[in-house]
């Protein structure tokens, strides 16, 4: 069951529309959020969805698991941005949500272009990881030689869930879509180098400049806590 919250009336043109949850190394939520909180957003709209089978409970009390996904928009650079803390677990709803986020953009106005973006699991990754690319429209493969964006491997047959099937029903809607994706090699842990490789990436698509530094900062401390959870050092401990 999915529902539409809209807060504020948007009117826009020729909009690019960002949209990503997090996957293998939460590289897609990573990357939309960061580009919702970076550049000079408002929160528009926000969709609930309740579909996961179980209840939370407080104090003895139930409640049914509500997830909230939000829809962001830089009115000024003609910017929409979709991010969330989780995906949808049953095909259904995914096709639902996807839907209902196209429905609800292209009611803003007319939807230019689609990014997505999420991490792409390599045995060895480079201190900058390089991001490679699907599109759905042919005359965008010139684009992506044009900022070297390698294209995805052939050993990767298939993008799952919301960040690759949000390209495809964008086709359906002749929508151009890009999907980015970020070389990680641990899906584990939160991997914000390959979310600074992809918005590095974006920033440029877009002609438009964003500090990459949270990011950087974001990354010494998860690597700072996997250090200490490998030598099992608690900093103020005797």
């Amino acid at each position: 069951m999915m529902k539409l919250k809209q807060i504020e009336n948007v009117k826009m043109d020729d909009i690019i529309l960002i949209a990503s949850l997090p996957d293998m190394g939460r590289v897609g939520g990573l990357v939309s959020d960061f580009l919702a909180k970076q550049l000079n957003t408002k929160l528009v709209a926000e969709i609930e969805s309740i579909e996961k089978p179980w209840v939370t409970h407080e104090n003895g009390i139930a409640k049914l698991h509500v997830d909230t996904y939000r829809i962001y928009t830089d009115e000024k650079n003609s910017i929409v941005i979709f991010t969330g803390e989780t995906q949808p677990q049953d095909t259904h709803e995914l096709y639902e949500l996807c839907d209902l986020l196209l429905d609800t953009v292209q009611g803003y106005g007319n939807v230019k272009r689609l990014f997505s973006a999420g991490g792409y699991l390599k045995p060895e990754v480079r201190d900058e990881p390089n991001v490679y690319g699907v599109v759905n429209n042919t005359n965008l493969l010139k684009e992506m030689n044009q900022y070297n964006i390698g294209k995805l491997g052939d050993e990767v047959n298939s993008i799952t869930w919301f960040n690759g099937l949000i390209i495809g029903i964008a086709a359906k809607r002749n929508i151009e879509g890009i999907g980015l994706f970020g070389e990680i090699d641990n899906p584990n842990i939160p991997q914000h180098p390959a979310t600074r490789s992809i918005v590095k990436v974006i920033a440029r698509m877009i002609n438009t400049e964003i500090n990459t530094k949270e990011l950087e900062i974001q990354q010494d401390i998860v690597a700072d806590d996997a250090q200490k959870e490998h030598t099992g050092f608690t900093p103020g401990v005797a």
